[in-house]
């Protein structure tokens, strides 16, 4: 169960998108969506860049702020707690807050 709701919040996203576009097109809202699609074109270059960085481990660049860095002293010493609180919170937000973003998103194309 708790691996069904961790796969939809991450697609949340995407069919978000995907359903604001559609409804944008038909809607005769070209314009809006076309700069809509291209904010979403070069955004993915800097994603891709941070799943690089993430596989290779290799940062060419490294800036003052990344040498003056001082970690947080309210970090978890538990990582399988942190991670089971970013899952909850992560799944939750999405299912309570959905049902009122349609609404809101109804009542303004309809």
């Amino acid at each position: 169960m708790s691996l069904i709701l961790r796969r939809s919040s991450s697609q949340a996203g995407f069919f978000g998108k995907l359903h604001l576009f559609w409804c944008g097109w038909q809607a005769g809202l070209y314009f809006l969506v076309s700069i809509g699609l291209l904010t979403s074109v070069v955004s993915i270059y800097y994603y891709l860049k941070i799943i690089k960085l993430l596989m290779t481990g290799r940062n060419q660049e490294i800036t003052p702020h990344v040498r003056n860095y001082r970690r947080s002293p309210l970090r978890s010493n538990n990582s399988i707690e942190l991670s089971m609180i970013v899952c909850v919170i992560e799944s939750t937000i999405p299912g309570i807050s959905m049902n009122p973003i349609i609404e809101i998103a109804q009542d303004t194309l309809f």
